[in-house]
């Protein structure tokens, strides 16, 4: 065998195995809505509630939600009391539909025809959050709403924790913003 012939070998190789071991980029794509109902305290003490404070993933959600709040200016507060405005989360994945398509194409080579069968997986998705101020409104008594957001999607990934941070940034793209029904559509890597 030349030399040529193991150069090329070696390096169609090598091309594969990058494929294989480069991360598959996706499209996470869905919609957005958010409302922005009152202007937010300046400068205010946040705290973010976790659902499950002990889970691994609940953490890395708490820690994206504080970066993006402490982006726009607001301060971690050392206590639950000190607050002046709470974040709450929270996100679901539902159940999995599995769509199915069969295809038939003849075949030339033996005669009758091929069968080729493909399948795919998808789960309905959903993020939202609510920064709510934690004083109660002179005029109407309640708790006031500062801002709320809400994402929806669907695809092949069930794992939120791979999910959040693009949903978070997504929601927080749009902060202090009303928006309705919004698409998006962005490529990521898993």
């Amino acid at each position: 065998m030349t030399s040529k012939v193991c150069l090329a070998r070696q390096l169609l190789f090598l091309g594969a195995l990058s494929l294989l071991l480069s991360g598959c980029p996706a499209m996470l794509s869905g919609r957005v809505t958010t409302i922005a109902e009152t202007p937010p305290p300046q400068q205010s003490l946040f705290m973010v509630i976790s659902q499950n404070s002990a889970s691994l993933r609940e953490r890395v959600i708490v820690e994206l939600i504080e970066k993006k709040m402490s982006e726009r200016g607001f301060l971690k507060a050392s206590s639950p009391e000190l607050a002046k405005v709470t974040v709450h989360y929270k996100y679901s994945i539902g159940p999995s539909r599995t769509d199915v398509s069969v295809s038939s194409s003849p075949d030339f080579v033996y005669g009758g025809k091929q069968v080729s069968s493909s399948s795919s997986t998808t789960y309905p998705r959903t993020f939202e959050i609510a920064v709510m101020g934690n004083v109660k409104s002179k005029v109407s008594g309640k708790i006031e709403i500062i801002w709320l957001g809400e994402v929806y999607s669907s695809g092949s990934s069930a794992d939120m924790t791979l999910l959040a941070p693009n949903f978070i940034d997504i929601l927080f793209e749009n902060y202090g913003k009303t928006v309705t029904n919004q698409k998006f559509s962005r490529q990521i890597n898993w």
